[in-house]
């Protein structure tokens, strides 16, 4: 592992290396958990059933089908109104939830718990109960799992805690950033998370965004309506674009649409993301 490292500080930077590296260092990543996320990834690439990006996945998913009910010809339950708002409560930040709740996060989350044991026992719901319940059961609440910058400062952390790099080496493993970015968005490209129905959805890369920043996006469907609803969301960002860090034919010229990129990629030796062939 320390050769494979020396290799990639040196900016030889091969996959082979870096996925040793993952499955090398995803045992012992506890409080990293983006390490051990790309990790297991890179170990198991098919459908994932646990993991930081499947929680997050299925809170946006619960967040996203609760809100949507209006225009999907439904309506929503108290304790639809209560996943939402758990899902929510794991999702918002603490500035959302001081301006919708008028409270810190430790209180929104026992004003949940007493609307609910209330609702259930058919009695009425304090004010600041109703107001805490409606903003956070009835919002659609989003956050990626986890962007590039926090997956590259993570694995260097980790590697320093492991004996495999000095702190004064972070400064050339900040040189392969792009290559560490890439290699993670690569290895998601094609899994798929398992959500709290037992439907599964399918995980993409692209940029399909104003931004034109490559990402990882979640493709959830709901398909009551007529015309299936799409929402692609976003589970990695980055900062990177695609004219830099991509082949030319995953370049498109027209808007990208949310599954523009079907066929397998990977990092090539000339450290773009390119279709598999």
């Amino acid at each position: 592992m320390r050769k494979r490292t020396w290799r990639l500080l040196a900016g030889d930077r091969r996959v082979d290396d870096l996925d040793r590296l993952y499955l090398g260092l995803r045992s012992r990543a506890g409080g990293f958990e983006t390490v051990r996320e790309v990790g297991d990834f890179v170990a198991h690439r098919d459908v994932r059933k646990k993991g930081l990006v499947t929680q997050v996945g299925r809170d946006v998913y619960t967040s996203a089908e609760i809100w949507s009910m209006g225009f999907r010809g439904l309506t929503p339950s108290s304790s639809d109104l209560g996943r939402a708002a758990d899902a929510n409560l794991r999702l918002a930040t603490d500035d959302q939830i001081l301006a919708g709740c008028g409270c810190g996060r430790v209180q929104a989350r026992k004003r949940v718990d007493s609307a609910m044991r209330r609702i259930n026992r058919g009695e009425r719901i304090s004010s600041t109960e109703a107001q805490t319940l409606t903003y956070l059961g009835n919002r659609f609440i989003w956050r990626p799992a986890f962007c590039a910058d926090q997956l590259v400062d993570e694995l260097g952390r980790l590697m320093i805690q492991a004996k495999l790099i000095r702190p004064a080496d972070l400064s050339q493993l900040a040189e392969g950033r792009a290559f560490v970015a890439l290699h993670a968005l690569a290895v998601m490209h094609g899994s798929a998370i398992t959500l709290n129905s037992g439907s599964t959805a399918r995980l993409f890369a692209g940029y399909g965004n104003k931004e034109r920043l490559l990402e990882v996006k979640m493709d959830i469907v709901f398909p009551e309506l007529g015309k299936p609803l799409k929402m692609p969301i976003c589970l990695f960002l980055t900062d990177l674009n695609p004219e830099n860090h991509c082949a030319p034919s995953l370049l498109s010229a027209a808007p990208v649409p949310f599954d523009f990129w079907t066929d397998p990629v990977e990092v090539g030796l000339d450290g773009r993301v390119a279709p598999i062939v």
